[in-house]
């Protein structure tokens, strides 16, 4: 669908200062379902009613449908914690019209899921947002994507596009490895004990090396003591800065939990951090955002450069070896919704489900709607409580 269409779609709904609930009455043949959803939590309803300058990504009906097939609407229904950030994944902190949207090729918006138990991510969890020939798509947790039907239904707080899918909660850290796939580096991380400060930390950027990476330095890992692991492990991440894929440059260094520093380089289309390729990028969590690597990076050797003819780069381990098996991965269980690893032979993927485009440089609902007070305002939430 052309974005010019999109637009086109929204106009007869700018011309009036139309409320929410007019915007879903005059459009109830696609968003009956949500409409019910909303209203089925008084104070969630009032709230998102009463919100200004956001955006609203409204599952049609057939995406709701969907929705009630699965275990995940149970689960919304029984906890009204839950089901406030699940609404809240779906707003848009700020009002992005279809023009907006599709400004450049890949965006990450935030929204307005700020709720601890959720999300762990300045300024609300991020979307990427994706626009190509016309048409616009987001890529929520587990590389979801939902696509725009139709856009700018405006109304007092601000627009509202509807989506033929429903959004995913990015999930906590070591269940969004493990829906990759990286059941080593879950291992590793397990056997550091250091799964919980990382899961914990706030703005996170993870390189993640694939079972592959772990693989090929197999010979090695039985003589790492603990504190070699754990230094292995947190010089592959950045704490206190989400660094997604549009945000990165060639030549640019960033300093790791570990301290020591990582690079960036931009060759050839793909993305190297150090030796290592991104093969896949952008994959959503809880407190940040991985990008999965295929290299094990070595703290001891931050000096080591990619060959970007190779499709598969050295390890940057000196005398690294494959044993047969790939290291740590003895009682990790993956999940049925796992998707399949990437390799560098694949090509980088961008978390969006398949495309392999190089990566470019328990309380009541009262108490849930109070992690989203300041932003549509005391006053209102005042008022239902």
């Amino acid at each position: 669908m052309q974005l010019k269409t999109l637009t086109l779609l929204g106009l007869a709904s700018a011309a009036n200062a139309q409320t929410l609930a007019d915007v879903l009455a005059e459009n109830a043949a696609t968003l009956s379902s949500l409409t019910s959803f909303l209203q089925s939590e008084e104070v969630i309803y009032e709230l998102f009613a009463n919100a200004q300058d956001v955006t609203l990504l409204a599952p049609s009906n057939e995406a709701l449908a969907r929705l009630n097939a699965t275990p995940l609407a149970n689960e919304l229904l029984s906890d009204p914690n839950y089901l406030t950030a699940f609404l809240a994944y779906h707003v848009l902190n700020g009002t992005y019209y279809a023009s907006n949207l599709s400004s450049a090729p890949t965006q990450f918006i935030p929204t307005i899921l700020d709720i601890a138990a959720y999300s762990n991510v300045t300024g609300g969890q991020r979307l990427q947002v994706q626009s190509s020939d016309g048409g616009v798509s987001f890529v929520s947790g587990n590389g979801a994507v939902s696509t725009v039907q139709s856009a700018n239904f405006n109304y007092t707080g601000g627009t509202i596009h509807i989506i033929d899918n429903y959004l995913t909660i990015p999930a906590v850290l070591p269940t969004a490895l493990l829906e990759q796939n990286l059941t080593a580096l879950v291992g590793a991380v397990t056997q550091a004990g250091v799964a919980e400060t990382l899961t914990n930390a706030r703005d996170i950027t993870l390189f993640a090396p694939n079972n592959g990476a772990f693989d090929a330095i197999g010979n090695l890992v039985s003589e790492l003591t603990v504190e070699q692991l754990t230094g292995i492990l947190g010089y592959h991440v950045i704490v206190g800065q989400t660094v997604y894929s549009s945000q990165i440059e060639d030549g640019a260094t960033a300093t790791t939990f570990q301290g020591g520093d990582i690079t960036l380089r931009v060759e050839d289309g793909s993305v190297f951090v150090n030796s290592a390729r991104v093969v896949k990028a952008d994959v959503l969590c809880a407190n940040g955002v991985i990008h999965i690597i295929d290299g094990v990076l070595n703290p001891s050797n931050t000096d080591a450069e990619p060959n970007p003819t190779a499709s598969t780069q050295a390890p940057a381990f000196s005398g690294a070896s494959s044993t047969g098996g790939v290291p740590f991965t003895s009682g990790i269980t993956v999940p049925t919704t796992a998707t399949a690893e990437p390799t560098a032979t694949s090509g980088p993927d961008s978390g969006n489900g398949g495309d392999d485009t190089p990566v470019e440089a328990g309380a009541a609902a009262q108490g849930a709607a109070l992690g989203m007070a300041a932003l549509f305002g005391a006053a209102v939430l005042l008022a239902q409580l």
